[in-house]
């Protein structure tokens, strides 16, 4: 780790200043940049201060805001965002979920109010937030239980009329439907229903993220 850039006076501090930055969602690019850590220092770091079992997770409740400000679509084949994102209950506490954005920007792009959108690796159902944002129907499945259960709770939240963005004059809201499934095993679906997929891989051995079996 070398975190020269930023005259830190201890290791905690440091620490504390990256939780900090995580909080409100600065992508661990930017504080490796800033702070001169690596990835792995981040990923440790968050693991330690989080515990490694997403069930000890906690859904803020506190709404600042239900949609991104100044949304614009994204226009070219390569997507970058400033920020992570971070309205509604999208968080980047649960490690390897991808920024609200990116559905966002495909749930709009290529399906229609009222449609069925298809998650098969919903994780903290970041996915299934926005298609509730979005006036679309979704099925969003997870082999993890405790993976369905942290995606409940974010999902959890109600919109007022008021507050509601329309396509096409569409006015009906959708919940989202939460199984805990195996995206192998899909045959649970009717032929033909699905609109649209959109799912996140997950990251197998990629990332190390622990070296518990429990976690």
């Amino acid at each position: 780790m070398n975190n020269q850039k930023i005259n830190l006076k201890t290791e905690k501090e440091l620490q504390e200043i990256i939780l900090r930055e995580k909080e409100k969602g600065t992508p661990d690019i930017e504080i490796g940049q800033k702070y001169g850590v690596t990835f792995r220092y981040i990923e440790r770091l968050i693991t330690q201060s989080q515990g490694l079992n997403i069930s000890s997770l906690n859904v803020s409740k506190k709404i600042k805001t239900l949609y991104p400000r100044d949304f614009k679509e994204e226009q070219s084949t390569v997507w970058s965002f400033k920020q992570r994102g971070n309205w509604v209950t999208h968080s980047g506490e649960y490690r390897g979920n991808w920024s609200p954005f990116i559905p966002r920007n495909v749930i709009l792009k290529y399906s229609n109010p009222g449609e069925l959108v298809l998650d098969y690796f919903c994780g903290a159902g970041t996915t299934a937030v926005e298609c509730k944002l979005l006036n679309r129907k979704c099925i969003a499945l997870d082999i993890n239980e405790k993976a369905i259960e942290l995606a409940k709770e974010n999902i959890n939240f109600n919109i007022e009329s008021r507050q509601l963005t329309f396509e096409k004059n569409h006015t009906q809201t959708y919940e989202p439907e939460l199984l805990v499934s195996d995206a192998r095993d899909l045959s649970s679906l009717k032929d033909n229903s699905v609109d649209l997929i959109c799912a996140h891989p997950p990251y197998a051995n990629i990332i190390h993220y622990t070296d518990s079996k429990e976690a």
